[in-house]
């Protein structure tokens, strides 16, 4: 089956394991070079230097609002296009070959939530990996500016 990946990264927040296609991965930082936002409130964690810009970090599991109990020692970076921002994991994500996986469908562990599922993949040890719409809670969290929002519009039409 041809999921559309040439892998996934995988973590576990709380009860929950979660997947970032590898086409959307940039990388993953030290959580401990994090710098901290005045003003800023929850799930929005801070910034963080990646490839000389200053990447905007979000909580995942306080936006779910899943327990963590293990603390969050790195940061996986997704990208789109020139947009970047980065996930706070507590553990350096595991990478599922994409040949290894296949498609199942939704499951959201919250009701309310599941318009932010876009699919299951199922690994072949039978691990369930919730793959989520992470730019749409991106934007939910952090609005595109006026300029950002009309390059995305261009690239649209030019399609």
């Amino acid at each position: 089956m041809n999921l559309g990946t040439r892998g996934a990264l995988t973590f576990r927040l709380g009860d929950y394991n979660f997947a970032v296609r590898v086409e959307e991965a940039g990388g993953v930082l030290d959580a401990d070079r994090l710098a901290q936002l005045p003003g800023v409130a929850e799930p929005v964690a801070g910034v963080a230097a990646f490839r000389g810009e200053m990447v905007p970090v979000v909580d995942l599991a306080g936006f779910l609002g899943i327990e963590s109990l293990a603390p969050h020692r790195y940061a996986l970076v997704l990208f789109r296009g020139a947009d970047r921002f980065a996930l706070l994991v507590p553990e350096i994500p595991r990478l599922v070959a994409g040949r290894d996986l296949r498609e199942a469908p939704p499951e959201a562990p919250d009701p309310e939530l599941s318009d932010l599922f876009e699919s299951t993949l199922v690994s072949e040890d039978q691990d369930h990996y919730h793959c989520l719409n992470y730019w749409q809670i991106f934007e939910s969290i952090i609005p595109q500016t006026a300029a950002s929002a009309a390059r995305d519009v261009h690239a649209k039409r030019t399609r």
